[in-house]
């Protein structure tokens, strides 16, 4: 489980610190969302929006049922998971009255099924945002009762602050799995890249392609005088222990193991 510090709620100056759960949502995810929807949603009212965006947060079951109390949603089934975009009733409203050019209706009037219609077809035109997150989808965006849903296990909202103000949560059902590089590059392809190798004691520079076809016994030279046992790092990260010393009457580093995928040496 991923975990961050947070702190307790209380008028108290001194607040008892906890950990909690974190979002496995990154951030860079979730702008990409909220651009696709600031512009799908801009089309739907002939006007250009701007957008911010909540820190993405995991919630419980309880926190999710109290957010989507008394709210309008609406599910994008997903190939990596499934989304759910909630709206309040004065937020659909407002959406509403933009796109037709209206004032909004009060809020403690009835909501219609006209009405309940046309939000839906709102949101549909956000569908190609949600691929951000979702990937591929695997169905037609639906409205959905929340009080029948699983709780969401991320969620952050979507700010709409100009020309209109609304808010839209999104709520991912399921988290997202990790999922390896769809490409990787060659040695080749990195033949002119050059990385600054730091040996504990000493420094060196070594190429990207031969750093790939780093093996046990291999002799890094350095730029520096050292002896003894030492580490080579690349960008800050551990890829071998050896010795530094002299070799063949230049200083170098003799690696002993490799650690270039976090094994342990």
């Amino acid at each position: 489980m991923i975990a961050a510090l947070a702190f307790a709620d209380g008028p108290a100056r001194v607040r008892r610190a906890r950990f909690v759960p974190r979002s496995g949502l990154t951030l860079d995810a979730a702008c990409a969302l909220a651009n696709g929807l600031r512009d799908a949603l801009g089309s739907a009212i002939g006007d250009a929006c701007a957008v911010t965006i909540g820190e993405p947060v995991a919630l419980d079951a309880a926190a999710w049922r109290a957010l989507a109390a008394s709210s309008l949603a609406f599910a994008f089934p997903g190939r990596a998971t499934d989304l759910v975009f909630v709206l309040a009733h004065r937020d659909a409203r407002a959406l509403i009255a933009a796109a037709f050019r209206e004032e909004p209706a009060p809020h403690d009037a009835s909501w219609s099924a006209l009405e309940a219609g046309a939000v839906e077809r709102i949101i549909a035109r956000c569908a190609p945002a949600c691929e951000a997150i979702c990937g591929e989808r695997r169905g037609p965006v639906r409205a959905v009762d929340p009080a029948r849903l699983a709780p969401c296990v991320d969620v952050f909202d979507v700010r709409i602050t100009a020309p209109i103000r609304l808010t839209i949560g999104v709520g991912l059902l399921r988290a997202l799995p990790d999922v390896p590089p769809v490409r990787t590059l060659s040695g080749v392809a990195l033949n002119r890249v050059s990385l600054e190798a730091r040996v504990v004691l000493g420094r060196g520079v070594i190429d990207a392609s031969r750093l790939l076809d780093l093996r046990v016994g291999d002799v890094v030279r350095l730029r520096t005088k050292v002896a003894g046992e030492g580490e080579l790092n690349v960008a800050g990260q551990r890829i071998a222990v050896g010795t530094c010393g002299v070799r063949m009457g230049r200083v170098a580093f003799d690696v002993r193991s490799i650690t270039l995928r976090g094994d342990a040496p």
